[in-house]
């Protein structure tokens, strides 16, 4: 297997697990705030989905985001989503439908395998600015991966805390 190819099935994988995960979600769930400073499962869900479209394509195509072209905030209700080190404490309370949010969901998908499909060996070598310094866009794409994944895992582990199934088997 080529690294495309590992790139591409690890892009895969993330979304199954993400798509069992979410199986069976309500807007109870959804939108349960959990005690502490844990975020809301819906915040969690807006901010890796924003977040793959960031890094897809502001950071490696220096394209506009999905959310903006496509006026995500008008459709979901959502002003821009924070990002890392932003602050979230008005975004983790909001009441959020999930329809919309699936539907930004599959836009951001549709880009991203758009993208992933000119992918050639130069181009995951390629250095983009990211974070005050430089990583490749192999790097960008498998941090993509390994960022939802772990959100994935807060999602499943909030669903559980509240009764309900978290990860697939």
């Amino acid at each position: 297997m080529n690294v495309l190819e590992y790139i591409q099935r690890e892009i895969a994988g993330v979304r199954r697990s993400i798509d069992g995960t979410m199986k069976d979600m309500n807007e109870d769930l959804f939108n349960w705030a959990p005690p502490g400073t844990a975020n809301t499962i819906s915040a969690t869900f807006v901010h890796f989905l924003h977040s793959e479209d960031f890094f897809i394509q502001t950071i490696i195509q220096g394209k506009p985001e999905i959310w903006e072209s496509g006026q995500w905030s008008e459709k979901t209700g959502v002003s821009k989503p924070p990002l890392i080190g932003e602050d979230w404490n008005n975004f983790k309370h909001q009441r959020i439908s999930i329809q919309p949010l699936l539907e930004y969901q599959s836009a951001v998908r549709a880009a991203t395998d758009a993208y992933l499909s000119t992918l050639t060996p130069e181009e995951l070598d390629r250095n983009v600015k990211f974070a005050g310094g430089e990583r490749t866009v192999a790097d960008m794409l498998l941090l993509a991966c390994s960022h939802s994944s772990s959100h994935n895992g807060e999602i499943a582990a909030l669903k559980g805390i509240q009764g309900a199934k978290g990860l697939p088997v």
